[in-house]
């Protein structure tokens, strides 16, 4: 039988935990990291990972408000916080409120 209620026999449900995994200082230093630079060395843009993530928990998308994910690095995202504008602050406050971004 199923563990899960409305599962059929021999199916898998999955979870998905959307989350970021952004080392602080790993192979780059915090501002290579944070801008995207020194793409030779690592590929990444965490300033560009965190406003995706946050655009894309805005209701107006196809499933937007429900969404949910997780910021573990605190030294990334109050880099980006300073940068934002009243309006985005607003809405990441009522997202984390939501339960939807933590």
């Amino acid at each position: 039988s199923s563990s899960v209620k409305g599962n059929e026999e021999g199916k898998h449900v999955l979870h998905f935990v959307a989350h970021t995994h952004d080392d602080v200082g790993w192979l780059k230093t915090v501002d290579d990291l944070f801008k995207g630079l020194r793409a030779e060395i690592q590929d990444s843009d965490v300033e560009s990972i965190i406003t995706t993530v946050v655009q894309n928990l805005e209701p107006q998308w196809a499933d937007g408000a429900h969404r949910k994910f997780t910021y573990v690095e605190m030294a990334f995202f109050w880099r980006w916080w300073r940068g934002q504008t009243t309006e985005v602050r607003e809405m990441v406050k009522k997202f984390v409120e939501e339960g939807r971004l933590q």
